[in-house]
């Protein structure tokens, strides 16, 4: 009883404008949401998503040291990085995706990161200086596999 008489002073403590105001901020809350997806339905609406071009890029102290294009890359391909001091990082592409397979690094961030696949992912080895990046081109590139 004593319960049921302090929820209804609460229910009472309730004023139409607040309901308004909660609502509001509720919906407000998704903006961000819509504001995202417009924008990337707008983005594919222009450039067409056959015209994007995928090239993953592996990058050692911001040196392109191995790149592969994933728009046309077809199978599975290993790529294995191995540095002076003896660190390695094997790397494995399969079909419109990479991912870093083995490391030996001490906390193996990079290989629990898993696939990548789309514009802007990332795969990051902090010990080894290593960058795995994914970036679109527009245009009708066909690149192919090149290891430097």
């Amino acid at each position: 009883m004593f319960k049921q008489i302090r929820t209804n002073r609460y229910i009472k403590m309730i004023r139409p404008g607040d309901i308004i105001v909660v609502i509001s901020l509720f919906m407000l809350s998704f903006t961000p949401v819509a504001i995202f997806s417009w924008h990337e339905w707008q983005t594919t609406q222009a450039t067409g998503s056959n015209t994007q071009v995928l090239t993953a890029y592996v990058k050692h102290d911001g040196k392109t040291v191995y790149q592969v294009n994933l728009t046309t890359h077809r199978g599975v391909s290993h790529f294995t990085y191995r540095d002076a001091d003896g660190d390695y990082n094997k790397i494995q592409v399969t079909d419109h995706a990479i991912a870093v397979t083995e490391a030996n690094c001490f906390n193996q961030i990079d290989v629990k990161r898993g696939k990548i696949s789309k514009p802007g992912q990332t795969i990051v080895c902090l010990p080894h200086k290593l960058l795995i990046e994914i970036k679109a081109k527009d245009g009708t590139d066909t690149g192919g596999m090149v290891s430097a």
